[in-house]
Order: C-alpha cells, then structure tokens, then sequence
C-alpha cells in the first residue's frame, strides 16, 4: 500500500481561518501576548520560590498565620505600647523590602512577639520576599534526633541550605532550646550542646557575611556586601547576657542588632495566650 501524498496550501491558507494575517497590528498584538505570557511565568516562578521557603518552615505544632488586621492594641491593657509595637513591625517589614538588617523582639512569653514576626513576614510575602520560619526548639529538636535517623540528618542539611538563603528568616524563641532561665543564669552553665552551637553560628555568619557564593559573586562584580547580607527576625524570652551564655557573643552579635529602632521590647505586655491564640 503507497503511501498518500496530502497537498498543503499556502501559509495564507493554514492560518486564516484563526488569525488574520493581513492585520497591520498582529505583530504588536503577538508581542503583547508574548509580554503577557512571560509576566504570567516570571510571577509564578516567584510565587513558587516563596510557597517553596514557606513549606521548609519548622513549626512547633501546626503553621501559623498572622495579618496586620490581626494585631488589635484595644485588646491590651497598655493600648499605646501594643499600637506602637504593631506600628513599628509595620513600618520595619516595609523598610525590609529594599534593605537588609536584623530584628530583635524581647519580652516574656505570650506577649504577641511571634504573632507580629509573623505579620512582617505576611507583609515581606506580599512583597516578593521569601521567609522561612524557624523554631528554635524545633532545629534543636531535628539537631539532637538527627543520630538516631539518618533520614533527618539529610532534613537537616536541607533546611540548613535554606535558612542560609532565605531573604528573611525568622529564628523564634531563640534561648528557649537550653532551658529556663534560672537554668541558663546558674554556675555550671556552659551553653548549649556543641553541635547546636555550632549550627547556629553557621547560620548567623552565612546571613551576616554572606555565604561562599555571595562572596565569590561580589568579588567578580568588585563590590563590597553589606552587613547583614540578609535580614533575620529573632523572638526571645531571654536577655542579650543570657543569649551570649547560651552561645557566645561571638554568635549572638551577628544576630542581634544593638540599633535602637530595630530592637521591639514588650516589657509591659500582658501574656495573652490565656484569652488568644497571640
């Protein structure tokens, strides 16, 4: 059985019946659509690297979520405090969107210190920025059980890799892993586990100097990073000394900013937890 020629007319004819080729603006009209077509992949693709960071969190429980319309200062017995608290997140999530530095939210526990870490990283999302939320008990947690399943130390390596990247990462309740704080304050207090200490160090320089990569990148374009390379948000129920008796200042200096108008006391807040999920 030969096989059958079939006849194939004019370009012309192939695509009239779709588009009209003689139209004088089918080429603008093409170039918009293609415009159009790489906008609609370039916003997935960023959408996709921030769902990508989210879903590398570590949560202590189920994932959280906070909005600027969640914070209501009403509710508190010091009104003023907790609106300029909620004002001053607002403002430093926004400054965070075209510049690198760190945060530092102190207080005791159930003040809401989490509640607005989170609301600046709605707000850096919203923003194109990718965050990922790190319990400090948590790594501590996966740092510790990684010898027992081999699965975890590569978890562990994993989000290792992505706390390094991060455009903003939200190291919460930080101090809380080595323990109370009459604990942290006695004699025989050396720190945390060494490996623990390690980690942490590794992240804090990595964010704060840059990593390897960073480093050979600005050396080729001749310029110099700026400190921190980028920006990290630290809750903690403990003071800077204790923090440093946990770690050391070495560690703890390269995570917590000593600049007056990116440091959130909540000395004077009330523990909320009782009547909220703050």
């Amino acid at each position: 059985m030969g096989i059958q020629k079939v006849e194939f007319g004019s370009l012309n004819d192939l695509f009239s019946e779709h588009v009209d080729i003689n139209d004088p603006h089918l080429k603008e009209r093409a170039e918009k659509r293609n415009q159009k077509m790489v906008e609609m992949y370039n916003r997935q693709a960023i959408e996709n690297r921030i769902r990508l960071y989210q879903d590398k969190s570590l949560w202590e429980g189920a994932p959280l979520k906070f909005g600027v319309d969640d914070w209501q200062p009403n509710r508190r017995k010091n009104v003023k405090q907790a609106r300029e608290l909620g004002n001053k997140a607002y403002k430093l999530a926004h400054q965070m969107v075209n510049k690198s530095f760190n945060v530092v939210m102190s207080g005791l526990a159930g003040v809401g210190k989490t509640s607005l870490a989170l609301m600046m990283a709605e707000i850096l999302q919203q923003h194109d920025k990718t965050v990922m939320f790190v319990s400090a008990d948590e790594l501590f947690r996966l740092c510790n059980d990684q010898y027992d399943f081999p699965e975890l130390k590569a978890k562990l390596r994993d989000r290792m890799h992505f706390m390094n990247y991060a455009d903003v990462l939200i190291l919460d309740d930080l101090g809380a892993e080595a323990g109370s704080v009459k604990q942290v304050n006695s004699k025989d207090f050396n720190g945390v586990r060494r490996d623990m200490q390690r980690l942490i160090y590794d992240i804090a320089s990595h964010r704060f100097e840059g990593t390897k990569e960073d480093k050979i990148k600005a050396n080729k374009k001749g310029i110099e990073l700026t400190h921190p390379v980028r920006s990290t948000i630290i809750t903690t129920n403990n003071v800077q000394e204790e923090l440093e008796r946990i770690y050391n200042s070495r560690t703890i200096s390269r995570l917590i900013t000593m600049k007056p108008e990116h440091r959130l006391a909540f000395n004077d807040m009330e523990d909320m937890r009782k009547e909220s999920d703050l």
